[in-house]
């Protein structure tokens, strides 16, 4: 129904099945950034779907599945044209769209990429053959649940009161629409405010409960179909194409009676299925999308795969980057019945709950640069953004200081999340306020720094004045000055202690990641244009760039080596290696740096080689030119399915949930460091590709430029002088605010 070859066109990744999922967990994914579909074909020959959007919190800040649909197209004599009929159903990635084959129909399935909603349109394969359809909600949230055991505690709540699922419950319907919503009555946000001690600030400041009423549901509607009842709609028999839409919205406070005035006014503002200048729109879309930036590797049958693999993750970001709040790491909007062992608890269930882990978060959003995906780029850090005065509230209470720290895990509101806080009879005594009782995150405060060179990395490759006025330097500030107020100086350099090393070491001095964020950070603030910096700023923070201790390093056995800290207590807590922060994603040791020796040596004897979500190895590896460490990475992470779900890249579950967002983000930023690095002012081609991979690559390098690689196998590397691959570099273009650079 949509074929279309352009430069950088992904066709050659679309996924076709000739056969139906038993349910969602053989489902594949759609959305346009804000909202998202799980879409499968049963046994039965019905589709469904799962509807999500990124602020559908729950009572208890959770992120909730919107809704489900089913569809059903049949013969006048009730026969589903999509059962023993079927000829395949695949996923279309050029125009984002799912695809239903029979012999007796066509139908199409999108997320309208410039409106709240999801359109299916079913056509007959022949003249004057009538369909009949029927359109179902389906409710599991038919009932308030209460959480117990393990679900509980994955939701990461050990709370002193009734954790549960509320009930959803259907719209009066109209003549020709149906409609469902979920309500919030009841809302954790003022325990945990108190809970943190900062309840009394938030009244002050005229906060307000941000899951307390907030609603979210949908309507569905369509030419010519009419309410059977308050949960299904039917449409007599046409031989006419057919359309229906699914609208969805979110709103916070609102009533019932409020929010579906809105959403029926939404409804009116979205095309219907059967407009073709709306459908073109949403194709066009895609289309600049795609050719924005691609990898197209060729070789042995690993190449094929990452390329596949990296093409259908970065999908996955575009189906759920550009609502108002960051993705999120452990299922994105992609969760669904996965029936894990122990963990069988429903599409609304994903490990570690409700927060934000920085340490996880961040993997998706490293890619994007490269990729040229900036839109993508905004809510990661307007979230960071959005929870600043929280922040700094936190911090003039309990720290009687300036600035502020983000913490590692945190709710989108910005707070620790309770069980990580602790409830005052789970609080060690005199432990101060601005900490939790988890050792985890205790003094795990590095997120804020790396925040802030990603945000200087953001500035350099858009160009976006206006981004730095407005988020860069608010967030710059309150960071720095938390590092220049809260640590005492030694032999005039900085002491950062009491501290740790992220989770690996929880009793720490100068621990690396501090360190090389506030080395990285200072460069690039010091380096930006005089316009953005104030003379006490930079007076101020060339002082505190003087006083930074160096990077921590050791002899063993006669080689020098990163460490994790300058020095550190206790037995290691995870499985990862903070002494290669150096590396990534600092960038201050790279394959063309004069400690490259150190760099690799500190590689290879990490200590934690697992490589699994959310470890950094491709990543690293790339940066220190080690090709076959590289390579191996990311055919490991993009070349292997999860084992519960049938889309080959929702991956996982690994240590967090799947579809994993850690294993690929960490891949697909690997990838695009094997063909290209900027350090610099110099870009740097092929620093670590195989030399049999052939490659066609677009991507971004600072400046507003695209790079365009071509590599056949076998022709020497940039190494390998004189021969170069062919390069082509385009103009700058710096995008004004909002605007997407081409």
């Amino acid at each position: 129904m949509y074929e279309s070859e352009f430069p950088g066109t992904p066709s050659r990744y679309n996924v076709a099945w000739t056969t139906p999922s038993r349910d969602s967990g053989g489902s594949m994914p759609l959305g346009n950034g804000r909202q998202a579909a799980n879409v499968w074909l049963e046994p039965s020959g019905d589709i469904c779907f799962y509807l999500a959007t990124g602020d559908a919190w729950g009572e208890f800040g959770q992120l909730y599945k919107v809704g489900r649909i089913r569809l059903r197209v049949a013969d006048v004599e009730g026969n589903p044209v999509f059962g023993k009929d079927l000829v395949s159903w695949s996923l279309n990635l050029p125009a984002a769209s799912i695809e239903f084959e029979s012999s007796r129909a066509s139908a199409r399935l999108w997320v309208d990429a410039h409106h709240p909603c999801v359109q299916f349109l079913c056509k007959p394969n022949g003249k004057g053959i009538p369909l009949q359809y029927q359109a179902w909600i389906e409710r599991w949230r038919d009932r308030r649940h209460v959480l117990v055991d393990r679900e509980r505690h994955f939701l990461h709540l050990r709370s002193p009161y009734e954790v549960f699922h509320g009930p959803d419950a259907f719209c009066e319907p109209t003549a020709d629409s149906i409609g469902w919503y979920h309500l919030n009555e009841s809302s954790c946000w003022r325990a945990n405010m108190s809970q943190q001690g900062l309840l009394e600030w938030a009244e002050e400041e005229g906060g307000h409960d941000p899951l307390l009423h907030r609603i979210f549901g949908g309507r569905v509607s369509g030419e010519n179909w009419t309410a059977r009842d308050a949960s299904s709609l039917v449409c007599a028999a046409s031989s006419d194409a057919v359309g229906l839409t699914v609208t969805q919205l979110t709103r916070c406070p609102s009533s019932p009676e409020a929010w579906t005035a809105s959403v029926c006014e939404a409804a009116r503002g979205c095309p219907a299925a059967t407009d073709r200048m709306a459908w073109q729109r949403h194709s066009d879309w895609w289309r600049e999308f795609w050719g924005r930036s691609w990898i197209h590797i060729e070789g042995d049958e690993a190449a094929y795969k990452v390329s596949m693999g990296y093409t259908l993750q970065r999908f996955l970001n575009a189906c759920a980057g550009r609502g108002e709040y960051p993705i999120k790491f452990n299922g994105s909007l992609f969760t669904a019945d996965w029936h894990l062992p122990g963990e069988d608890f429903g599409p609304d269930y994903r490990r570690w709950g409700p927060g934000y882990w920085h340490q996880n978060t961040r993997l998706p959003y490293w890619s994007m640069l490269a990729a040229g995906d900036y839109e993508m780029m905004r809510a990661y850090f307007a979230q960071y953004l959005r929870v600043l005065p929280l922040a700094r509230a936190r911090c003039r209470k309990f720290c009687g200081h300036d600035g502020a720290f983000f913490t590692e895990t945190m709710t989108f509101w910005g707070t620790y999340l309770e069980g990580d806080y602790g409830w005052e009879d789970e609080r060690e005594d005199g432990l101060p306020g601005h900490l939790p009782q988890s050792r985890w995150i205790r003094r795990h405060n590095s997120s804020g720094l790396e925040v802030v060179h990603h945000a200087l990395l953001f500035y350099r490759y858009t160009g976006d004045a206006g981004f730095v006025k407005e988020t860069l330097m608010p967030l710059a500030q309150a960071v720095l000055e938390y590092y220049d107020s809260r640590f005492e100086r030694r032999n005039g350099k900085l002491h950062i202690f009491p501290a740790q090393s992220i989770e690996q070491w929880w009793d720490a001095t100068n621990p690396m990641p501090e360190v090389a964020g506030l080395k990285a950070v200072l460069n690039a603030l010091l380096a930006l244009p005089g316009q953005f910096l104030p003379q006490a700023r930079v007076k101020q923070w060339t002082r505190l760039q003087r006083e930074l201790p160096d990077l921590p390093q050791g002899e063993t056995d006669g080689q020098t080596r990163f460490l994790p800290a300058a020095s550190w207590e206790g037995p290691p807590r995870n499985l990862e290696n903070p002494e290669l922060y150096a590396v990534f994603p600092y960038h201050l040791c790279h394959f063309a740096c004069p400690d490259l020796e150190i760099g690799r040596n500190s590689f290879v004897a990490r200590a934690n080689t697992h490589d699994l979500g959310w470890a950094q190895d491709g990543m690293q590896a790339a940066l220190l030119g080690l090709t076959w460490e590289a390579r191996c990475s990311v055919t490991k992470r993009l070349s292997t399915p999860g084992a519960y779900a049938r889309f080959p890249a929702f991956w996982g579950p690994g240590f967090d949930y799947l579809p994993d967002q850690d294993q690929g983000g960490s891949a697909t930023h690997a990838l695009q460091l094997m063909l290209l690095q900027c350090h610099g002012e110099a870009i740097h081609i092929l620093p670590a590709w195989p030399a049999d991979w052939s490659v066609d690559a677009r991507l971004h390098a600072p400046g507003g430029r695209a790079v365009h690689i071509t590599y056949r196998a076998g022709e020497p590397l940039p190494s390998c002088e004189p021969a170069l691959p062919s390069v082509v570099l385009h103009p700058p273009h710096f995008p004004r605010n909002g605007e997407v650079a081409r």
